[in-house]
């Protein structure tokens, strides 16, 4: 499964799912994490990893279109 960091609130990660549904783990539960990274959850171990490859992406994604809509 495929999760976003939303936010992160004291000892707590919401995390978004699918459908804009949320789920909160507890922060020493989960590798160092910053908002908006992708975190992959394996349903079989439940390891959960960052996955940077998609988290590079996705910032890119978000700055390509931030800088679209905002011009100098």
């Amino acid at each position: 499964m495929e999760v976003i960091v939303d936010r992160i609130e004291n000892n707590i990660i919401v995390v978004e799912l699918e459908k804009s549904k949320v789920m909160t783990y507890k922060i020493d539960k989960l590798p160092t994490v910053k908002e908006g990274d992708v975190l992959e959850i394996n349903s079989d171990t439940k390891e959960v990893f960052v996955n940077k490859k998609k988290t590079k992406a996705r910032r890119n994604k978000i700055k390509k279109l931030i800088d679209k809509v905002f011009v100098n």
